[in-house]
């Protein structure tokens, strides 16, 4: 047998071990997060090795922003809390499943879709997703 069949499932680089699957991973999130405004799929990739809650947001908005049509995109640089999804950004059903099937793949977690019907602003949205995330101990 050669060597290569006895490879372990990591790699050790320099004291850090990076999961054999991490490149499918890597492949998986820049697939969900094609055409996201840049910083999206950093965040993701920052949040699937954390779970640090403070790359939510850009998450949520870059995953947001993609299904907004470029006339209202001008409205995700205000403050977000009160944005409504529907009224203010216009987006329909379709896309609301869209962005939640995205979320959920995301960020690991579930939106129900009756949950998801209660989901009315972007603040809704960015509490649902913090409730939903197991908090982890941040290194300052």
């Amino acid at each position: 047998m050669s060597d290569s069949v006895s490879i372990a499932s990591s790699t050790i680089l320099s004291d850090v071990i990076i999961p054999a699957n991490a490149k499918d991973d890597d492949w998986t999130l820049m697939r969900l997060l094609r055409r996201c405004p840049v910083g999206t799929l950093e965040a993701a990739k920052r949040y699937r090795i954390t779970h640090a809650t403070q790359e939510v947001p850009t998450i949520i908005l870059g995953v947001i922003t993609r299904y907004v049509d470029h006339e209202k995109r001008g409205l995700l640089a205000q403050p977000l809390e009160f944005l409504r999804l529907s009224e203010d950004l216009a987006l329909d059903s379709l896309s609301m499943i869209e962005i939640s099937m995205t979320l959920e793949d995301v960020l690991q977690i579930l939106l129900p879709d009756e949950k998801l019907r209660t989901l009315r602003t972007m603040g809704d949205v960015m509490q649902y997703a913090n409730s939903q995330i197991s908090p982890v101990q941040n290194s300052s």
